[in-house]
């Protein structure tokens, strides 16, 4: 039941990491959601998915699994020109982290 748990709250930070990172590209690119290409609609969901996979690996291993899945979905999975995926990839870079930061902190809050 806790792994299950860890789990669903893994997908939720994945998926505002996710939602984040497209609202911050679209902002700085003036550009539209890099997913609502055709042919791209599902590559959000598999990223989601496969990067909360990745948070059960521990720090910082998981972490640079995590960086792989982004780096997957940003430069192969959404069609997008080098420089844009590089961009979007740095979102979700840096908010991945944020996230794994705010778990760490969680859980040595937790176990005093």
């Amino acid at each position: 039941m806790a792994y299950a748990l860890a789990l669903l709250t893994f997908v939720a930070l994945s998926a505002a990491c996710w939602a984040v990172s497209v609202a911050l590209y679209r902002s700085t690119l003036d550009a539209p959601d890099p997913a609502a290409a055709p042919g791209h609609e599902a590559t959000p969901g598999i990223a989601v998915g496969v990067a909360a996979l990745t948070c059960l690996v521990p720090f910082p291993a998981g972490y640079l699994a995590g960086l792989v899945v982004w780096a997957v979905a940003a430069f192969g999975g959404l069609g997008l020109p080098a420089g844009r995926a590089a961009v979007l990839f740095a979102y979700l870079a840096a908010s991945s982290f944020v996230a794994r930061l705010v778990v760490l902190g969680v859980l040595d809050l937790t176990a005093r």
